[in-house]
């Protein structure tokens, strides 16, 4: 597996600035579960799945304002990088960190 188990603080960049989480992480064969919290609690992730080192999931906000966050990040040690897409929207970029 990609070694995606854990906790993980990932900043993801935005146009109002860059925005911080932090994610707790399980996987099991190609299926990811786990939270993200941010500055509106915890909040589980949707449709996780991990195959190699690259993982994807979703993150359904409902403040401020509902809004649903894709995300794809590639394990490269014990460093997150990848991108999060809102709909239509371009991507963002996301780089992250394991956390002891």
């Amino acid at each position: 597996m990609a070694g995606i188990d854990g906790k993980w603080a990932i900043d993801v960049v935005t146009l109002a600035g860059s925005r911080r989480y932090d994610l707790t992480l399980a996987s099991a064969g190609t299926t990811l579960t786990g939270t993200s919290v941010g500055d509106t609690g915890p909040i589980a992730i949707r449709d996780g799945s991990i195959i190699g080192d690259t993982a994807s999931f979703r993150v359904d906000f409902v403040a401020p304002l509902p809004l649903s966050l894709r995300f794809v990040l590639k394990v490269v040690g014990d460093r997150l990088v990848g991108t999060a897409q809102a709909g239509p929207y371009p991507p963002t970029n996301v780089v992250g960190v394991r956390m002891p």
